[in-house]
Parts: structure tokens; C-alpha cells; sequence
């Protein structure tokens, strides 16, 4: 009798052992019914979101048709198994459909930012380039493409002279106060004449005068790799013979470079 009871005894402890631990597997793996629900939850949060619908709807049409097979294989016969699986795989997907809206917002958020930042950037680069002008404008400035243009009066030189009058110092003063307050801006130094007289001397009388007004802005104390002289004669026409004999004094736009002069270039 004692035999029996404990064989007994062991059988009870073996089946009380099976009960526990199918016990503690309902209660750590979730049935298909609550994994629906979680599903359709899921679906819920990811169609409350507008940006899923603008950034991912590949992602969200392919959870809920998965949600579909979920809740098709839950209504069948021994189907709870695959319903889990794809409730499973709709909550997955949902979970894609609103990473990806996010990263889309995020990248958005980073274009506009940018396009922002060189809206900035170009309101600037225009208020510097009205103050700098604003700055030179006692020598006539504008300006244009190539950079600011300050024109000087032919009355800096005597006729067929490349020699500057006392009278320059000032304009050549101001240009050089500018260029030290601007440290990454050059100048360009071009020089025209009328067509009077012949073509080799005017081009060589042009080259001269420029000549002379770039060894006066470095004189001032600019360093000469900043300083550039171009001659060109009896070229370019601006209308009138005065005007044919003027002096230009071309700043660059910021530290860009000075294009070449062409033909009804500002």
C-alpha cells in the first residue's frame, strides 16, 4: 500500500507540474484575440496620424490588408495560430508605416531649414552689399554683377597724362578705408580713353593711369596681391567722349573674383 501511495503521489506532482507551466505559458504568450485587438490598436494609431497617410501609404495599406488575413484566420477552424502571425505582422507593419512618416517629416523639417538658411544667407549677402555700396556712394558706387563699381572723374588726370592730381587723395582714401574694413574684398582698377589719338597710345595711356591708381591704393597700405590694373584704351565706349575717359574702380563681392569686362557688362 505504501508503494502505491507514493506512485501516486509522483503522478500527481508530474500533472501538477504540466498544468504550471501550461499555466505560465498562456499567461507569457498573449492568444490571437488579444493580439487582434493590439492589431487593430495599432492600425487605429497609425490612421490617426495625417503624416502616415501623406509619407507611408504603401506601409499602411499593407497592415491593414495583413490585419484582414488576421481577422479572416481568426474566424476559422484551428486558425488562431496564423492569426496570431499576422497580427503579429500588422502590428509590425503599422509600426514601419509610422517610423517611416517620421523620418519623412524629420527630412522635411531639415530642406526647410536649409531653404530657410540660405534665405537668411541671401538677405544678408544683399544688406551687405547695399551697405557697402551705401558706404562708397560720395564715389558714385553701384552695384552690379562683377562687384561694386566706383567711377572716378576723368579730372584725376591731366589730358595724355597718367600722373594722379593732389585732388584723387580723397577718392583714393575712401577706397582704401573700405578695403580695410573689408579684408576679403580686392580691387580692380580699369581704365579707359576716348579715340582720340592712336589706338597703341591710348591703350598704353589707360594701362598707365590704372597703373597709377593701384600703386596709390597699395601706397596706402593694401597689400598688392588685392590690387589688379587693366587698360583698356579707347574700348568699351560709354557714350560720351568724358565718359569714354573714365577711371573704374571695380570691388569684389565679397571674396568672389572680379570678371573680365565685357562688352554692356555692369
Amino acid at each position: 500500500m505504501k508503494r502505491k501511495y507514493v506512485k501516486l503521489s509522483l503522478i500527481a506532482v508530474v500533472i501538477a507540474s504540466v498544468l504550471s507551466g501550461l499555466a505560465a505559458c498562456e499567461t507569457t504568450t498573449p492568444d490571437a484575440s488579444t493580439l487582434l485587438a493590439q492589431a487593430r490598436s495599432a492600425i487605429t494609431q497609425a490612421e490617426a496620424d495625417p503624416n502616415v497617410a501623406k509619407y507611408a501609404p504603401t506601409e499602411l495599406d499593407r497592415a491593414r490588408k495583413l490585419l484582414i488575413n488576421a481577422e479572416d484566420s481568426a474566424r476559422q477552424k484551428d486558425g488562431h495560430e496564423t492569426a496570431s502571425h499576422y497580427a503579429y505582422l500588422t502590428m509590425q507593419m503599422a509600426r514601419i508605416a509610422q517610423q517611416r512618416a517620421q523620418e519623412q517629416v524629420a527630412i522635411k523639417h531639415i530642406k526647410s531649414g536649409e531653404t530657410e538658411r540660405q534665405k537668411i544667407l541671401l538677405t544678408a549677402r544683399e544688406s551687405e552689399a547695399d551697405q557697402a555700396a551705401a558706404g562708397l556712394e560720395n564715389l558714385k558706387a553701384s552695384q552690379t554683377s562683377r562687384g561694386i563699381v566706383l567711377t572716378l572723374d576723368d579730372v584725376s588726370f591731366d589730358k595724355g597724362k597718367a600722373q594722379l592730381k593732389p585732388g584723387a587723395g580723397r577718392s583714393i582714401d575712401q577706397i582704401t578705408a573700405f578695403l580695410n574694413e573689408n579684408p576679403e574684398r580686392r580691387v580692380q582698377v580699369e581704365a579707359f580713353t576716348d579715340s582720340q589719338g592712336a589706338n597703341d597710345f591710348n591703350i598704353e595711356l589707360s594701362q598707365s593711369r590704372a597703373d597709377a591708381v593701384a600703386m596709390a591704393i597699395i601706397r596706402s597700405g593694401i597689400n598688392a596681391e588685392r590690387v589688379r590694373a587693366v587698360g583698356y584704351g579707347e574700348g568699351f565706349k560709354d557714350g560720351s567722349r568724358q565718359m569714354d575717359r573714365r577711371l573704374e574702380v571695380i570691388v569684389s563681392n565679397g571674396d568672389a573674383a572680379i570678371p573680365g569686362h565685357t562688352a554692356g557688362a555692369l
